[in-house]
């Protein structure tokens, strides 16, 4: 057990939400819901959605899927760790698996914290493990060695992440704050180039074009801070200490279209990890983007709310009247004019995608299993663990460099598409997807 914060009871009341969401015709009208199974991912759930003349069924997990050719996949973590009174040991895994199959793919894991552990263990023979809840237990240990996965987006076969690793051993080596974003293929773990997703040409003209943006954002802030701003000033004392890393990138989509986000690393004078966040580089859509641009949003004109068209209907997603969430909506078209709408659920934002499982249609043995996957997403013995949180005292995070109003993009995240987190019509950061993603351990 380590020292990270557990899901509060809320999410798991959401997450446990199953049941009829309205009746399968309007009184008196005769009017029939539209027949459709998806699945739509937000900000914190997965929700199922089932909709036909019986009404419509509306069920939620704190689960991140996928699908690939007409296969779901569900990502997961897996932590382990150990706490003592003076040294905090805590790592995730990455895995995913196909629903239809019991094994699991490896994703992503960094072994330095475990190396880590089995050294201090050598080292501190006597010692005995604490558990971290007691309210005796020593809340700034001398040495903490964590790492921190925080999960981007995922694009079909493609998830990106970013990894954080902290490691500061008392009395060890020089402190190390280190971070990167990664993307890797859900069905086999490999991690592949830009070359492998777009292509040699476009893969050329991306790096090309990335460190074009990194000159323009650095001699930015580098104009500022010569004019003045104390903030580009300050930004100024670590600037040197970013180098551009042609594979720390991820996947993102801007309107629709493919685009690839760099995070180029740095320090602080004290070693601590910043990020600079280059703007989204939107590319030539490859061979297998057709089958992710269909499970987008597209946003109205004004932002007010996003829609995934499905021929007789179509899902929609506007900010709810008397809160910051968003109301998720089902609304039919006939000869593709918009007709009547029936309320699905209140859900948290933003909102990512929509996976349609009617056609083809999903057969017994994928919705049985579908089904295996969010029960056991909502009955982990009554507690669950978000990733990409903090790791706990003396745990660093990946900071953005700070610098001027002029230059702010740099402390921004690495997409601009729009988002109804903060704003209605403002074109506001998106949230990461780990907060969507239960962890299991």
């Amino acid at each position: 057990m380590t020292r990270r914060t557990a899901v509060t009871a809320a999410v798991l009341l959401a997450a446990a939400m199953a049941g009829v969401a309205c009746a399968g015709t309007d009184r008196g009208s005769g009017v029939q819901l539209p027949t459709a199974e998806f699945l739509f991912a937000s900000g914190d759930s997965t929700y199922w959605v089932r909709s036909g003349p019986d009404g419509m069924r509306v069920r939620s997990a704190p689960i991140l899927l996928t699908q690939v050719d007409q296969v779901l996949y569900e990502v997961f973590l897996s932590d382990d760790g150990a706490e003592y009174p003076e040294a905090s040991f805590a790592t995730s895994r990455l895995w995913a698996r196909a629903l239809a199959r019991p094994d699991s793919v490896a994703l992503f894991a960094d072994t330095t914290v475990m190396q880590a552990l089995a050294a201090w263990r050598r080292r501190h023979p006597r010692e005995s493990e604490i558990d971290p809840a007691d309210e005796d237990a020593p809340d700034d240990p001398a040495t903490v060695v964590q790492d921190e996965l925080d999960l981007l987006d995922v694009h079909g076969p493609y998830l990106s992440f970013e990894h954080l690793l902290n490691v500061d051993i008392d009395g060890g080596p020089p402190h190390q704050h280190a971070g990167r974003r990664y993307v890797v293929d859900v069905r086999t773990g490999e991690r592949p180039s830009l070359t492998a997703l777009l292509g040699a040409g476009e893969a050329g003209r991306v790096l090309r074009d990335a460190q074009r943006s990194l000159r323009q954002l650095t001699d930015s802030i580098r104009r500022a801070g010569a004019a003045g701003d104390a903030r580009a000033e300050a930004a100024l004392e670590t600037l040197d200490s970013f180098r551009f890393d042609s594979t720390s990138f991820g996947l993102t989509d801007v309107d629709r279209q493919p685009a690839i986000a760099f995070l180029v690393p740095g320090h602080s004078a004290e070693g601590e990890a910043l990020a600079l966040n280059l703007p989204p580089l939107v590319v030539a859509p490859p061979a297998w983007w057709p089958a992710v641009a269909t499970t987008l949003p597209q946003w109205a004109p004004d932002s007010s709310l996003v829609r995934w068209p499905r021929g007789r209907y179509e899902v929609l997603a506007r900010p709810a009247s008397s809160s910051d969430a968003l109301a998720l909506l089902l609304r039919e078209t006939v000869n593709g004019t918009s007709g009547r709408e029936w309320p699905v659920a209140t859900v948290v934002p933003p909102a990512y995608q929509v996976i349609p499982l009617e056609a083809p249609a999903l057969d017994s043995a994928g919705r049985a299993a579908l089904g295996r996957a969010f029960d056991a997403s909502t009955a982990l013995d009554g507690l669950m663990e978000q990733a990409g949180r903090p790791h706990g005292p003396g745990a660093r995070t990946l900071q953005a460099l700070p610098a001027s109003a002029a230059v702010s993009s740099v402390s921004g995240s690495s997409t601009s598409k729009p988002s109804f987190a903060t704003t209605v019509s403002g074109k506001t950061a998106r949230a990461s997807r780990s907060s969507s993603l239960a962890s299991r351990e």
